[in-house]
């Protein structure tokens, strides 16, 4: 299977070239940008990458969106997104494409350790994620344990299902993925894969973990509404 591994960015120049020697050779990059204003694209085009700066807005769910469009112009077979900041180990994503074709998934999540969450992202964020992740886990009867990850896999025929649906332009992207995802009945799974300390200062800020909770209320929502509306006709 062929795959294209997107890296969303914004200001990432110091976390690209620490990724850049960890890309297996055999994954074609793209890199979809939300604007930056440092050394970003050079790095991206100093190695070869496939760069192109995101469409719709500015934030996170623009750029996956704008991905999603992107690797359907291409002959891969699968798509591959982990966060560009260094947190995301790349080989993780050869055990997560294993993992696709050996059980046949559309959908495959990266489960990162809680431990190495708890240290590297803070007792709320490991809070608020676990307490998301059960609920959805719950509603989906799904094994899902982190659906904040920032490692996600999908097949051609998964994108095309699911891009047309996505709302999210933010950090709710993924809520929104997911959700379409279980709402359209792909077979989604999960594999533990691992967590490290970012490269750079995060710019997932306070107000942004609130508007995330905001937005999995909002998620949690609409999934309800659907299992009734299943139930009910």
């Amino acid at each position: 299977m062929k795959l294209l591994l997107l890296l969303p960015t914004l200001n990432e120049e110091g976390a690209l070239k620490a990724l850049a020697n960890e890309i297996p050779d055999e994954f074609e990059v793209l890199v979809v940008d939300g604007h930056s204003t440092d050394g970003t694209k050079d790095v991206a085009l100093e190695h070869s990458w496939r760069f192109v700066t995101q469409r719709y807005g500015r934030g996170k769910g623009c750029g996956i969106k704008t991905a999603m469009e992107e690797f359907l112009k291409t002959d891969c077979d699968c798509l591959g997104i982990i966060d560009a900041d260094y947190t995301c180990d790349p080989k993780e994503m050869t055990r997560m494409l294993q993992a696709l074709k050996d059980e046949n998934f559309d959908v495959v999540l990266g489960g990162r350790d809680r431990v190495m969450q708890l240290h590297y992202l803070g007792e709320f964020s490991l809070f608020i994620n676990c307490l998301t992740s059960g609920i959805v886990a719950y509603l989906y009867k799904q094994k899902l344990s982190d659906i904040q990850t920032g490692y996600w896999l999908f097949t051609r025929e998964a994108v095309e299902k699911i891009l047309p649906h996505l709302a999210a332009s933010g950090f709710d992207i993924e809520y929104d993925m997911l959700y379409n995802a279980w709402r359209l009945g792909l077979k989604i799974g999960e594999i533990p894969v691992s967590i490290r300390k970012r490269t750079g200062k995060s710019k997932f800020s306070v107000c942004n973990r609130f508007k995330q909770i905001g937005s999995g209320l909002k998620y949690l929502g609409l999934s309800l509404r659907h299992l009734y509306g299943r139930r009910r006709f």
